[in-house]
């Protein structure tokens, strides 16, 4: 479930191709699109410079880069060099609606602490290794390129289940806020996956993700608790939750 939905982001004509071939797990979904002239090499370039146009090149340095970690402004600039990117990272989120802005919860509009992500899950994946690794593709060696995405895949689907328990949340209704929290890294270094204000309470859900509960670190997580209770949450009850793949 978890693969499926990191690989496809939810999208009916994807799960349709991976059903109709017999793929129902991770590996045998990854050996599926590393076949020669498999649907999803080109996909998203087709599916995107019918949108940018014969531009397009700066919009994929940008989304290749969201997509690989460098999701602040600061980094972003470093990667892109003399070229002004402002104006594009506005597209990105207000005409294409492919980016969006991510900001610890209750902090105000004007904050500099900003994370951009890639808002489209298929899109997201397809950055990540298909425009990364390009030049596998080119060379004809796929199965590389298939042996990467496998062995990174227990980190880089971590990050998809955590938008799959926030997704989860907004579904419930339950909630008049959701997000995550982070302070900067001069200060003592925390950041929590989920937090989530309950309508009409004064009561706050905070979660940590993880793949496997043996990895959950109660001590630590604890730690991370009190510091969003001094910052932010001092009028609040807080309910601690660990979420894991058997919560899906």
């Amino acid at each position: 479930m978890l693969a499926l939905y990191t690989f496809t982001g939810g999208i009916p004509k994807y799960i349709e191709a991976f059903m109709d071939n017999g793929c129902t797990d991770m590996a045998s979904m990854v050996d599926w699109m590393m076949r020669p002239n498999s649907l999803f090499q080109n996909e998203g370039k087709a599916l995107l410079i019918q949108e940018f146009g014969k531009k397009y090149g700066n919009y994929f340095a940008l989304l290749s880069a969201i997509a690989n970690g460098d999701n602040t402004q600061q980094r972003l600039s470093e990667r892109m060099g003399d070229t002004s990117i402002n104006g594009h990272l506005k597209r990105l989120e207000e005409d294409y609606e492919l980016i969006g802005r991510k900001r610890p919860i209750f902090a105000k509009e004007g904050t500099q602490t900003v994370r951009f992500e890639v808002t489209d899950l298929f899109l997201r994946f397809w950055f990540r290794y298909f425009i990364k690794y390009h030049y596998l593709i080119e060379i004809d060696n796929l199965e590389r390129l298939g042996e990467i995405i496998k062995a990174d895949y227990p980190t880089y689907s971590g990050l998809t289940l955590e938008m799959y328990f926030r997704k989860k949340l907004m579904e419930s209704k339950q909630f008049e806020q959701i997000g995550s929290w982070w302070q900067a890294k001069q200060d003592d270094p925390c950041e929590v996956d989920i937090v989530a204000i309950y309508a009409e309470e004064e009561r706050a859900l905070v979660a940590e993700v993880k793949r496997q509960r043996k990895n959950f670190k109660p001590e630590d997580f604890q730690r991370k608790v009190e510091i969003l209770r001094k910052k932010i949450l001092s009028k609040y009850e807080i309910e601690p939750a660990c979420f894991c793949l058997d919560d899906m």
